[in-house]
């Protein structure tokens, strides 16, 4: 079993690193590269890939070091023998006259002991008669005669015919029987007395992605990707061979090894060639998968089911036929097997040279020789790479595409000729009328150019959907940046990826610089610097390795990638992270990363998917400056739903929906083109009146324009017509602001927001507030309320049914595993019962006939012992008889009366052991024969052919002697087998054990992926009980239908000779055997491990039981070694092991003369041992030390699994007293984290005195409390102190840049992370002592929702629900109600993993509001979602709050936070800095907000008296505006300043609201403005210094 131990741990690691590869990006300038390009690439991915692999210490050890200690187990177990050394052995000769007294004494004696007990008919003891028939011819009466004189103590008895000899053989039990061939005899013949003596001596002597995609559009290809993925493990393997070879070949022990025959060479060619053989193996099977999860699952059950055929063939020798071995080399590890089996066979043969040859002795079908298995390595490896490099092509459409019809280039970049198909991707059905069904593109002017060109773009994923692109057609200007949106799922990160070469389009053209995208795709990239998502980076790098390949793949140098590096990481901030892998950013690190990936080498187009949507505002500043700074020479395309980003960047903006382009061009286009008026936004105020504000102005502007009124904002439509009336207004509301309960208002021209409303919204949604879907929505919940939820014993029940109904359709959607599996138990089926298949039930012996036909490739050597005539003529005779036989002789030269040749130490003696099966040395009166003792029958096979000899030496020319064995059959209660290697116990023990622990393992290892999504079931409600008996009680029902399947199957092969108990407790042993793996796997998925990391532990620990097993025990029971038995799979194999055994010893003992034989005549000195009970569970050898071992294996990783589950979800073990430890500066942090301690805020202190004043009482009157809270990993503070307190029904913002710790806080309040101090109380219950209580208060939306992806959205609703108390007619309603108010209706049956980002974060809000929790913990919407859907996500969060709901939010802007939220606490440097009351955060006097336009305008007259007072021409906008302010505003206070902005602070009583509006009104254009706002009451104190302009500060 050496292949084991070097090949069992090697198909995982490849299997995970293959689907993990993903190269970067390639600088040639042609499709035929130069040789020494191909070279550069193989390098540059040679160096990423070891970089990859020396940045993953522990899989690098384990991938060289685990086959290297596992042969060292081998060659400790070896040592530790008491084994003799092996010696070429010369055994005296046979004395046949003496054996045969032997045995005539031992028959007597027993006939005796019959005679005594009266059981003399018994068939192990026969009568001492040996027949003969037929009875009539005298030669046969002669020869029987002859015999008799040397076979004494025998009686013989003739008969008249074979069939009557056979009827008295079966039921006299006669000893023995010969029929002789009457076809060639006369019955009468004279005999003369004279026979031939004789002699006789024997001698003895051996297996998502994108990445990829983008590689190989940079003319990086699949086979240059194989061969350094091939390359890079030969490295490794051929480390651990080297490794293996030395461990097998030092002398131990003074000279002892463990291969002292094979020369180290040999050893290490058959290593290295396998694992060429074994790698394109396991790159083969990956290379049909996708997914790295299920490519590993299906890489260990195939690499364990390729050993299986060994065992057949080496358990079938005698039936095997030769195609089945010719079919199972195309599995390395059968050759492996197969190559070390002829190895150690030729360790058995001592002599100075070693030779591949002569090991198919007998059974050429079933040998391979090593130079053979080489062969046939290297034959499979060609084969399984070109087919590995084949589907690769296919997968990644590398050659252009996956069999489409390709559109011919055009001939210049202009020319977008393009026949149109009659097949439409637009959507079915009739297209909505309106503004939305209207695409008005502003006019292109002629003198720029274009740097991307797309026409009539169409993708369509599959053919009973929409079409995510739909005839899509646009331009992207030269050197400008442009901005897309759109709604979430209407196609534009598909249009990105189709840009990037990642997807193929369905139909359309693509321009980029010229070159088409399709035809010319290696041209095209090299102009492209993609920033998409995280795909597109190595975990498993360093921010500087990552930023350096992409670098030099584009072409750039070594010292230039260093310059680029040191450019883009300080200009990001990266700086301190440069030598941090990529795995251990944080999120807004790697979205920086991303960013800088795209800039660095020099692209001159850039496109940006929307990976900044979570970043705060100081990061998002980075990104603008950087953005700004290069789009003079370079054509950024930027993907974004933020409409102040959009107005902050945009040179040109584009709005699609539905996959179609809506409208597109400048901002002060689509503004004129689409704006209509202004618009006033309210403030409310906790008194607020509504009726009296509209009633105030509707005196000054009819027909009144409500667009939203969502939380504390209102907003009105103020029509341009009634412009004059405006002052009177503005007026009016600023001296009625206290009695409307107004706290702020602001002015505004028509926003980027109000256009997206318009265009950029999904068919089908509602325009402007989403009322009418929010009322439905509304009545829904009524009926729910009034019905209730169900409590008690039926919502346990309900939760069950839920839990069992997840898990179900978890395991619906494994399709691709669930054949594997049953591939796996038919095949393991088969393997263990070959036997039968080969040899049939109730075997019988068949006859065997002794003559030279029935061997192949004969090698025989003969010697004259005597230079007589008669010898000289045998030996011709031998030869000749084998000649017609394809033999081969060789004649050995003697001295005369010399010693036998074979006794001479010479050459001959070196290769005679495992070459020639037999011999013979002629001499005048004695011939002796010579047989090898490893092929079976060597020596009747050598007598018959010296018979022969002999026969027509002395009798005729023609005569020929065949002797044929008929055995009579078999009668016993036992299921009868030929004599195999392994027994039916060993193959059932081995196979299954190989199989099922595999099985178990990859069913398991689902709740281990399942571990994310546990945490939203907890929060339903569901206790920790419910949870672990409906998990445990599911994959019983699994693992007890899979134990039925098997042993049904044993009990085919059983029949009718039945045992109810062993089938039990073959039942039982793999039920305990699976939960075995089941239970380990719980364990390993509560513990921080990845999923194919926690699979790839589990399986070296299954195998490694097994390998014992298959080492320490041959095929008796007292083999067993209690030691191993802390290994699982070993004591399950030991039990099936058992089981068999003492069945068969059980039911052997049940035939009254086995029995009789054992007890009385052997006296229990022989197996099986009739004396004793074979009892299953107790005795010598019952299971019950065994079955306690497994129910061991079973329960210790649950109990470690409910203890850790129980401390992790519902305790909160923390520190009651907040620490008051200052954390000490560290020269590595920025200068945000080294400010000066800040003087505490007044609101703060309050805050904290508050808490601590309340009682218990008082504290079940809030939502939540947060006192004194902190976190540290180590040495390192998250968060040194919060204290919070959240009422009912409020909406709480946590401001503050990333890593302050605001999603840590989230995470702290659900019980995801444990605070390191502090205490937390969830509606008066504390977490620390009530967690379970606290669950079914919260709910929960995560930042980076990882919900189970094969799961619908629908699916998903209604068993939360369920888990809810909700039954399933109730919550189909909800579910679908709030699918369409949410918008993912479209996706609403489609599974999480073809959604899109935005729609999963929308089904995550979802999922958080449904139960109506106390405290809703939102931590990533509304960051990705657009503009119409973050409207109504803010319209939900009104209603569920008007329902008793709390909510706090992590990721709210400025302006979000001032719609939604009564408070808005800032977090900065690890400490609340305020926690204000909406109120208190404002502060009276005036905001004027100005943004210029992109670009000045060319005419800059502007009325002559204003001009006049200037005295002078202004440089810029912001100098003009500047001069302007100090003259009109001379009290304003300059707040900020930006490259496009300028925020200016007016003390109220300076001047009035009305005057304000009316001045920049009236020289707006003069001033190149775009757009202005003007803000009554600003946020001010800590709000606006800290956040706004300190942070700001710092980072500049």
């Amino acid at each position: 079993m050496l292949n084991i131990f070097i090949s069992t741990f090697i198909s995982p690691i490849f299997c995970v690193h293959f689907h993990r590869k993903s190269p970067d990006i390639c600088n040639a300038k042609s499709i035929n590269m130069s040789i020494r390009h191909y070279i550069d690439k193989f390098l540059l991915l040679s160096w990423r890939l070891h970089r990859i692999q020396w940045n993953r210490p522990m899989e690098l050890i384990w991938v060289v070091f685990a086959p290297f200690a596992l042969c060292c187990i081998a060659v400790i177990m070896r040592l530790t023998s008491n084994m003799s050394e092996r010696f070429n052995s010369f055994y005296d000769p046979i004395d046949l006259t003496q054996s045969w007294y032997d045995l005539m004494e031992t028959l007597t004696i027993r006939q005796q002991i019959t005679l005594q007990h009266n059981r003399s008919n018994n068939v192990f003891t026969p009568k001492l008669v040996l027949g003969w028939a037929p009875d009539d011819y005298n030669i046969f009466e002669k020869i029987m005669e002859l015999s008799l004189r040397k076979l004494k103590l025998i009686e013989l008895r003739s008969y008249t015919g074979c069939s009557e000899m056979k009827a008295a053989m079966q039921n006299e039990f006669l000893f023995a029987g010969i029929c002789f061939d009457q076809g060639q005899f006369e019955k009468k013949y004279i005999f003369i007395d004279d026979f031939l003596g004789k002699d006789e001596q024997q001698v003895v002597q051996e297996k998502q992605r994108q990445m990829r995609l983008f590689l190989i559009n940079m003319n990086i290809g699949n086979i240059i990707h194989f061969i350094c993925w091939y390359c890079k493990g030969l490295v490794y393997m051929l480390i651990s061979s080297i490794l293996i070879m030395g461990v097998v070949k030092v002398p131990w022990n003074a000279t002892e090894t463990i291969f002292k025959q094979t020369p180290w060479y040999i050893i290490l060619l058959v290593l290295v060639t396998y694992n060429v053989a074994a790698t394109s193996f396991c790159l083969l099977i990956a290379s049909f998968f996708k997914s790295s999860a299920v490519a590993l699952r299906v890489v260990t059950v195939v690499w364990i089911i390729t050993y299986l055929p060994f065992f057949v063939i080496y358990n079938n020798r005698e039936k095997i036929d030769a195609t089945v071995t010719y079919i199972s080399c195309a599995f390395p590890n059968t050759v492996l097997a197969l190559i070390c089996q002829s190895l150690l066979e030729r360790e058995m043969f001592s002599g100075k040279q070693w030779v591949d040859q002569g090991y198919a002795l007998s059974y050429v079908a079933e040998r391979i020789r090593v130079f053979q298995g080489i062969y046939i390595f290297l034959i499979t490896t060609v084969l399984y790479s070109a087919i590995s490099i084949y589907m690769d092509v296919w997968h990644t459409g590398e050659t252009g595409g996956r069999r489409r019809k390709h559109i011919s280039a055009p001939t210049h970049s202009g020319d977008f000729t393009y026949q149109d198909r009659e097949d439409s991707f637009l959507p079915q059905g009739p297209q909505p009328v309106g503004v939305k069904a209207t695409k008005i593109y502003e006019v292109e002017p002629s003198h720029r150019r274009f740097k991307i060109k797309i026409k009539k773009l169409c993708k369509r994923y599959a053919n009973n959907t929409r079409g995510a692109l739909n005839s899509f057609t646009w331009n992207i200007y030269e050197n400008e940046v442009t901005v897309l949106m759109g709604h979430n799922g209407c196609g534009k990160t598909t249009l990105l990826k189709i840009l990037a070469g990642l997807v193929e389009p369905t139909r359309g053209v693509v321009m980029v610089s010229d070159f088409n995208i399709q035809t010319e795709r290696h041209d095209a990239s090299l102009q492209l610097g993609l920033a998409l998502n995280d795909d597109l980076l190595s975990p498993d790098l360093t921010v500087n390795d990552q930023i350096r390949f992409i670098c030099m793949v584009k072409g750039i140098s070594w010292n230039d990638s260093s310059e680029e590096i040191e450019l883009y990481t300080q200009m990001l901030q990266l700086t301190n992270v440069r030598y941090t892998k990529i795995k251990n950013l944080t999120a807004k690190e790697k979205s920086l990363l991303n960013i800088c990936c795209a800039f660095a080498g020099g692209s001159p187009i850039i496109l940006i998917d929307d990976i900044h949507s979570d970043l705060d505002l100081i990061t998002q500043n980075l990104i603008c400056n950087l953005i700004n700074e290069e789009k003079f020479k370079r054509t950024i395309l930027l993907v974004s739903n933020s409409t102040a980003l959009a107005s902050h960047l945009a040179d040109r903006l584009a709005i699609m929906s539905n996959g179609e382009l809506k409208c597109t061009g400048s901002k002060p286009f689509l503004r004129n083109m689409y704006g209509h008026g202004f618009r006033l936004t309210c403030i409310k105020g906790k008194d607020f009146d509504l009726s009296e504000l509209q009633t105030l102005l509707s005196k000054y502007l009819p027909n009144l324009t409500v667009e939203s009124d969502i939380g504390n904002k209102i907003t009105y439509v103020l029509e341009t017509k009634y412009e004059d009336r405006y002052p009177n207004l503005f007026d009016d509301l600023e001296d009625e602001m206290v009695n409307l309960g107004i706290i702020s208002f602001r002015i505004r021209d028509t926003s980027l927001d109000e256009i997206f409303f318009r265009f950029g919204s999904e068919d089908g949604d509602v325009n402007g507030e989403p009322t009418i879907l929010l009322d439905d929505l509304k009545v829904v919940y009524e009926d729910s309320d009034s019905v209730g939820r169900v409590k008690g014993a039926k919502l346990t029940k309900m939760r069950i049914l839920a839990l069992l109904q997840t898990r179900y359709i978890l395991n619906k959607r494994q399709i691709p595993m669930k054949i594997i599996h049953a591939l796996a138990i038919l095949i393991a089926a088969i393997c263990t019962f070959s036997s039968l298949i080969f040899f049939g039930k109730d075997y019988q012996l068949v006859p065997i006939s002794f003559n030279l036909t029935q061997i192949r490739n004969i090698d025989a050597f003969v010697e004259m012992m005597s230079s007589s005539l008669d010898v000289l003529e045998m030996q011709e005779f031998f030869i000749e008889l084998l000649f017609w036989y394809d033999g081969h002789v060789k004649i050995l030269k003697t001295m005369i009366d010399s010693e036998f040749y074979l006794l001479l130490q010479t050459d001959f003696n070196r290769v005679v052991n495992y070459r020639y099966i037999f011999g013979a040395s002629l001499d005048t009166n004695i011939i002796t024969v010579w047989y090898n003792n490893i092929p079976l029958h060597a020596a009747p096979y050598g007598l018959n052919l010296v018979h022969n000899v002999v026969a027509r030496r002395f009798f005729n020319d023609e005569a020929s002697i065949d002797v044929t064995l008929e055995p009579l059959p078999f009668q016993a209660h036992v299921n009868a087998l030929p004599q195999t290697p392994f027994s039916l116990g060993t193959m059932m023990a081995i196979n299954f054990s190989f199989i099922f622990s595999n099985l178990w393992m990859s069913v398991a290892i689902s709740s281990i992926m399942d571990h994310h999504f546990k945490k939203q079931q907890y929060l339903t409600g569901m206790s920790l009980t419910v949870y672990s008996f409906c998990m445990f009680v599911f994959d019983f029902i699994r693992v007890v239908l899979l134990t039925l399947m098997i042993v049904i199957v044993v009990s085919f092969y059983f029949n009718p000779r039945h045992d109810v108990h062993l089938y039990c407790w073959i039942f039982l042993a793999h039920t305990f055997n699976g939960f075995s793996v089941v239970t380990l796997s719980y364990l390993l998925g509560v513990l921080p491990i990845e999923p194919n990391s926690a699979f790839i532990a589990i399986s070296s620990f299954n195998a490694l039981g097994i390998i014992m097993f298959v080492i320490t025990v041959s095929d008796y029971l007292v083999d067993m070694n209690g030691i191993f038995q802390l290994l699982p799979q070993y004591t399950f194999a030991e039990v099936i092991f058992k089981l068999v055994f003492l069945y068969e010893y059980d039911f052997l003992c049940k035939d009254s003369n086995i029995n009789f034989l054992s007890t009385v005549v052997e006296k229990c000195k022989v197996l099986p041992n009739c004396c004793i009970a074979y009892n299953y569970w107790s005795g010598n050898f019952g299971v019950v030390i065994d079955v306690i071992m497994m129910v061991v294996a079973v329960v210790v990783p649950l109990v470690i699994f409910l203890v850790i589950e129980y401390y992790t979800l519902m305790r909160c073990k923390c520190q009651t007293v907040p620490m008051t430890s200052k954390r000490k500066p560290n020269p590595s942090e920025s200068r945000i984290d080294r400010q000066a301690p800040h003087r505490v805020d007044e609101s703060v202190l309050t805050e904290r005195s508050l808490i601590e004043n309340l009682n218990d009482k008082e504290r079940s009157n809030y939502a939540a409390i947060c006192h004194g809270i902190g976190k540290s990993y180590g040495k390192k503070f998250v968060l040194i102190r919060f204290d919070l307190i959240i009422p009912h029904s409020e909406c709480v913002g946590l401001m503050g840049y990333n890593n302050c710790g605001k999603s840590t806080i989230a995470k702290m309040i659900i019980g995801d992370l444990q605070p390191s101090y502090g205490r937390i109380w969830i509606g008066g219950y504390n977490t620390q002592k009530e967690r379970a209580k606290c669950y079914p208060l919260l709910g929960y939306c995560s930042q980076h929702e990882s919900l189970p992806r094969d799961f619908t959205p629908y699916e998903l609703l209604i068993i939360q629900s369920m888990m809810h108390g909700v039954s399933k007619k109730l919550a189909t309603p909800i579910c679908e109600g709030l699918s369409h108010l949410l918008g993912f209706q479209s996706c609403y049956r489609q599974l999480l993993k073809l959604c899109t980002t935005g729609q999963i974060r929308r089904i995550g809000f979802a999922l958080a509001i449904l139960g109506d929790p106390m405290l809703v913990c939102i931590d990533g919407p509304p960051g990705g979602i657009d503009p119409n859907g973050k409207r109504t996500l803010f319209s939900l969060t009104s209603y569920m709050q008007s329902r008793g709901c709390s909510f706090l939010y992590s990721n709210l802007s400025a302006l979000d936070c001032e719609r939604l939220c009564q408070r808005a606490p800032i977090l900065y440097d690890g400490k609340v800095w305020t926690v204000g009351s909406q109120r208190e955060r404002y502060r009276r006097g005036y905001e004027l907000e100005v943004r210029f336009k992109r670009k000045a305008n060319a005419d800059i007259s502007t009325a002559r008296s204003t001009w006049d007072r200037i005295n002078k021409f202004p440089v810029s906008p912001h100098n003009k505006l500047i001069l302007f302010v100090q003259m009109k505003f001379p009290e304003a206070i300059l707040q900020q300043q930006h490259d496009n902005a300028m925020v200016y602070y007016i003390p109220r009583n300076s001047i009035s609201f009305a005057e304000i509006f009316q001045i920049i009104r009236k020289d707006a254009f003069e001033l190149n403005i775009e757009d202005f706002y003007i803000t009554r009451n600003i946020i001010g104190g800590m709000h606006s210094h800290l956040f706004d302009s300190t942070i700001l500060r710092d980072m500049k």
